[in-house]
Formats: structure tokens, sequence, C-alpha cells
């Protein structure tokens, strides 16, 4: 049976990252994105997992380190692109994270995680999904899996597209970066491994015949959401009202400000 999820996933960086020899840093690294990069035959991947245990026989070129997401041990403009799966909800500031992947990354930041939209909304009313992921940390123990890979399940953070581009702006004022999304679906939800939801459960399954047609109308209704932040190059994408100084440092350009604003000395008293 095909994992929607993981297909999704496939999918994405298949078409946002044509490039199979660039150097990629994937944050929150399982076996999972292991599966993806190595079926698309990816030659340059940094794993980065919170647990020191990194995984064994990785194909030549790749690399395993340990790291937090909120602080990645790179400098600046490390890596050609920076990615991860599922993995921003499970951090105390995804925004933080991100904005570190952004950090890192050249050129390019794809992330997928689940869209803030109106039917999921009133999905975890009626419990067809989780607020906190409860699931995750059961089914490793207690211990871990949820935030920050503690026993505390993490609250399921969804994203909108204006909130990723709100995130970057503010943390990026100078440049003007470029975003696509991506759209999609993955059925049943969390009742399926509910021991007390069958009922529940079959319902879910059930409008799958439903869900799949719609979700192709009402596109960003769906539950799987890509995100692709892409850096300007080098050199390019200032903001109009800004020049380069002497060192090459974004400042504010006074001839913009002179052709729009009145002087100070005009100014009504």
């Amino acid at each position: 049976m095909v994992d929607d999820r993981i297909d999704f996933y496939r999918r994405t960086i298949a078409a946002w990252l044509p490039d199979r020899h660039a150097s990629v840093l994937v944050v929150g690294a399982e076996g999972n994105d292991i599966d993806v990069f190595r079926d698309l035959g990816f030659t340059h991947v940094t794993l980065l997992n919170l647990d020191r245990r990194g995984p064994a026989d990785l194909p030549d070129g790749w690399g395993f380190t340990t790291g937090n997401g909120h602080e990645l041990p790179f400098p600046d403009a490390t890596f050609d692109a920076v990615v991860t799966h599922a993995t921003l909800h499970h951090c105390r500031s995804p925004h933080r994270a991100l904005l570190e992947m952004v950090r890192v990354a050249k050129r390019t930041v794809i992330f997928i995680e689940a869209r803030d939209s109106v039917l999921m909304r009133w999905a975890e009313r009626l419990g067809i999904t989780q607020s906190y992921e409860a699931t995750a940390v059961f089914y490793n123990g207690g211990t871990r899996g949820g935030v920050d890979d503690t026993g505390v399940p993490n609250y399921v953070y969804r994203w909108t597209e204006r909130e990723v581009e709100k995130t970057i702006a503010t943390a990026v004022p100078h440049l003007r970066h470029h975003f696509d999304y991506r759209y999609g679906l993955a059925l049943p939800q969390t009742p399926d491994v509910m021991r007390r939801a069958p009922l529940r459960a079959a319902l879910i399954r059930g409008l799958r015949m439903v869900a799949v047609p719609l979700g192709r109308i009402l596109r960003r209704q769906q539950n799987l959401f890509a995100a692709r932040i892409l850096t300007p190059e080098p050199g390019t994408g200032l903001q109009p009202w800004l020049t380069r100084d002497a060192e090459g440092k974004p400042a504010f350009d006074q001839s913009w400000g002179r052709s729009r604003f009145l002087a100070a000395n005009e100014l009504p008293s």
C-alpha cells in the first residue's frame, strides 16, 4: 500500500530539487528521509537528528551529525538546500527552527508540514486528527517522540502561506525571497490507531472517496503542505529602498527616500 505522505514527500523533493548532486541537509532525519533521498539518487546528504545513534550503512558521500534544529551546528550558507519533513511541529519554536534552516542554506529551503486550513480545524474539533501528538510518544514507549523528542506530546503546529512569508520577511527584511507551495492529502487520520474509535476510523476511511476529488478542487484545504523558500542569488534580491555600503552591507538608500518623501524641513509643523 502506498503511503500518501511519503509519496507526497518524494514527489515534492523530485520536483523541487532536480540537482541530485546538490549538498543537502535533512533536519530531523529518520528512516523515511533516508529512503526518499536514497531512492532519488542524491549523492551529498547530511542527516541531522537529536538522537546520537546515527543510522548504519549510509551511501557513500552521506554523513550524520547530532544537533538541535533550534541551533544548527553549521556556518551560514553551508548547504545548497536544507529540508525537513514532519519535524518543525516537534520543535518548541517552529519559527526559530525554520529560520535556522534559512540561515544555513545557500539557496533552497523545503519543509513539509500540515496546513492550518478550515477543514483541518474542524478535524481537530471532531477528534479526527490530533492537536497534541500523543500517538508519537505512546509508540516510542512514552519517553520520546514529543516536543524536542521528549516524552511530552508536542502541539501540532500547522502553517499557512502567509505565515511562512511573514516569518521570513521579519527575520530577513533586506531581501526579497521567492515562495512556492504544494498541497496533498493523506488519509486515514489518527483514529485508525485508536482502540476505542473503530466507528470513527471506519468513517474516515469512507470519507476518502469524497476527500480525494474534493481535494482536487479545494487544494488548500488538504492536510499536506509543502513550502519552498528560495533565497536570491548573491548580489541580487535587495529591497528597492536599500543599497550596499562600502563594506557590502545593506544600507538605506537616501536617494530612494528623497524621491518619495518630503524633506524633514518640509514637514508640516
